[in-house]
């Protein structure tokens, strides 16, 4: 079920990361800036498992300023959201997009191979590690600094989380229905939440989130973490 999943998303994001890449090169600024975050969403619902392949392949395609060390060569989503919202498009952003394409093609290759397999108390972890990334790191907006389109990589983030627990729900449901029934209540509290950042087909620029309203959303998802977190425990093989 999960992998099933993976590969849908997978499957996805290479046509929205081809259309983002074709408008970069088009010089389409605008065309580009409309499709980021929508090619994003199906990379943050799924980052955890493109971490779990070989050659840095996840900061290939997601690193951020922020971590890039002296003598990294910075490529992926976010070199290129740093072109086309602060300086422009540059000399380099051709080759950009088509590296970013090449490396999602490899992501979509690696979990479609049949060897590629991953286990329940993996998928567990995975949907923990999701809403880490938002509490850890995305809250703060310094994911999409520069786009501030970090709403929609909160929203994906959760979706992935939520069926990343959905897929290991009849062992969790026999184990403990309580902790079920809690991970569902905070779920729908987070998604409550978001609902109020609508706008049109995605969500009002981060920017305009003010600081209580970020503490507001940080307090959902620790708390939504919180049981989350518990769910690897519970069905981990016993």
């Amino acid at each position: 079920f999960y992998k099933k999943y993976v590969v849908e998303q997978t499957t996805a994001l290479v046509p929205a990361t081809e259309a983002f890449a074709a408008a970069v090169k088009k010089g389409d600024v605008a065309g580009a800036k409309a499709q980021y975050p929508k090619a994003r969403t199906f990379y943050e619902r799924i980052e955890p498992v493109a971490e779990s392949f070989p050659d840095d392949l996840d900061p290939r395609i997601d690193l951020r300023e922020a971590d890039v060390k002296p003598g990294d060569k910075w490529t992926g989503f976010h070199v290129l959201e740093k072109q086309l919202w602060v300086t422009g498009l540059q000399p380099d952003a051709n080759a950009l997009a088509d590296q970013l394409v090449a490396d999602v093609k490899e992501l979509e290759a690696g979990v479609k191979d049949p060897k590629w397999t991953i286990d329940s108390t993996k998928i567990a972890g995975g949907a923990q590690e999701l809403l880490d990334e938002i509490a850890k790191t995305k809250i703060t907006g310094e994911e999409d600094i520069f786009s501030h389109t970090d709403l929609w990589d909160f929203e994906a983030n959760v979706q992935g989380s939520q069926t990343a627990v959905a897929s290991v729900r009849p062992i969790l449901d026999e184990r403990d229905a309580e902790l079920g029934k809690r991970v569902d209540k905070r779920f729908t509290d987070v998604e409550a939440l978001l609902a109020k950042y609508r706008k049109g087909d995605g969500f009002v620029s981060y920017d305009t989130v003010t600081e209580p309203q970020r503490q507001e959303l940080s307090r959902a998802i620790d708390a939504l973490s919180k049981e989350v977190s518990q769910v690897q425990g519970v069905i981990a093989p016993q």
